[in-house]
């Protein structure tokens, strides 16, 4: 296999009259399979981006690289990310940057807590993706952290899965190269405020299905109703699970805001762009916050028409058996005084020519049947 190149970020190299340079990469063919371990590393003393499928093939590619590996040390700002890395790319690494153990080992068990820590000559983050990849039963779901180590003038960071993160802030970096400072703290920035960004839709997707939820309340039939509380439980647990990870992105800027400057670096410029991730995650929080109002409210009406429906049917039900029964004693009546006069033995009436016995019998049942319904009248008016 050979180098690899980020599709996103492909662009022809402009020429400058003015002499200036601008970020290059070497392109080759492209990586089908987004899975495989990739590598890629950018130096700032030629602007150049270089891509490949092992620590070997990048270090025979790039001299500035293999110089890298050799001494651990490199002039200028350097950036590594690793795709879906191996234990023994990490233990390569490890070796050469001197990383903690303690480090070493988060990257490996793909620590899902977020934090910022500091150790020595460089501070670890681990940032939690706001969506977790589709995997297999008994896959680890840590595979949604994006992990980096951040020292004075370098970065290398660790991903796991598919996601375009990296190739946004190297897109982000070409287009904005002229108008900024480049350090190790902006990069650590850029990755952060990417994997924020890409909460937006989440949190639109949601709020236009609580819209759509609370629109229904009116509109939804009885039949209905179980249908809506289950959208309403989903869209609860999909917020408080993106609320979750926001709340702990508050916690990794501050505590980012604090280590950002320690290892030397001018953090000035980096401190006022935290303080834009920081409004942008407070705007997602409140909307979060008002989309959790509208579907408590929701369920709340749909629970009090539930609830309203049930009372309706309970006493329709009720009505209707009150009704059987009544019909029921009326057949029962009816049947034991015709019983009574269709027996085997001598009944008044028997030997008597005409039909008058016949019509009184008649009228005495429905003579009863008109004293049920005043009385089942009069009971149903008093209930």
């Amino acid at each position: 296999m050979g180098l690899v190149a980020d599709h996103p970020i492909r662009a022809p190299t402009p020429t400058l009259t003015n002499g200036e340079s601008t970020l290059q990469e070497k392109l080759s063919t492209p990586d089908i399979d987004g899975e495989t371990t990739q590598f890629s590393f950018f130096s700032a003393q030629n602007d150049v981006i270089t891509r490949a499928d092992s620590i070997q093939m990048l270090k025979s590619s790039s001299a500035a690289f293999e110089n890298f590996m050799e001494t651990g040390m490199h002039t200028g700002l350097w950036w590594l990310h690793v795709s879906t890395p191996s234990n023994e790319d990490i233990d390569a690494l490890s070796r050469v940057l001197d990383i903690h153990p303690l480090t070493v080992e988060d990257i490996k068990m793909r620590e899902l807590r977020e934090k910022t820590e500091l150790f020595g000559p460089y501070y670890f983050v681990a940032l939690r993706l706001p969506q977790s990849p589709k995997m297999a039963i008994g896959a680890r779901a840590s595979s949604a952290n994006i992990y980096g180590i951040v020292f004075h003038e370098g970065i290398v960071s660790f991903t796991y899965g598919n996601n375009q993160h990296a190739a946004h802030v190297w897109s982000r970096i070409k287009k904005q190269q002229s108008q900024l400072s480049l350090t190790s703290d902006w990069i650590c920035y850029a990755l952060i405020d990417d994997i924020v960004d890409d909460f937006a839709p989440l949190i639109n997707r949601v709020q236009t299905g609580v819209e759509m939820v609370e629109d229904g309340v009116s509109v939804t039939r009885p039949g209905d109703i179980g249908l809506a509380l289950q959208s309403i439980y989903k869209y609860r647990k999909e917020v408080t699970h993106i609320r979750q990870l926001l709340h702990d992105k508050t916690d990794v800027i501050r505590s980012f805001a604090r280590h950002c400057g320690s290892l030397g670096s001018t953090p000035a410029e980096v401190a006022l762009y935290l303080s834009d991730i920081q409004d942008h995650v407070l705007t997602m929080m409140a909307n979060l916050a008002n989309a959790e109002q509208m579907l408590s409210r929701s369920q709340s009406k749909y629970l009090s028409q539930l609830s309203f429906d049930s009372t309706c049917m309970r006493n329709t039900i009720a009505g209707t058996l009150a009704r059987l029964t009544g019909i029921g004693a009326f057949i029962v009546t009816m049947q034991a005084i015709t019983g009574l006069f269709s027996m085997n033995v001598s009944v008044p009436g028997l030997d008597v020519a005409g039909l008058s016995w016949w019509f009184g019998i008649l009228g005495l049942i429905l003579g009863l049947v008109l004293l049920f319904l005043a009385i089942a009248k009069r009971i149903m008016r008093r209930q």
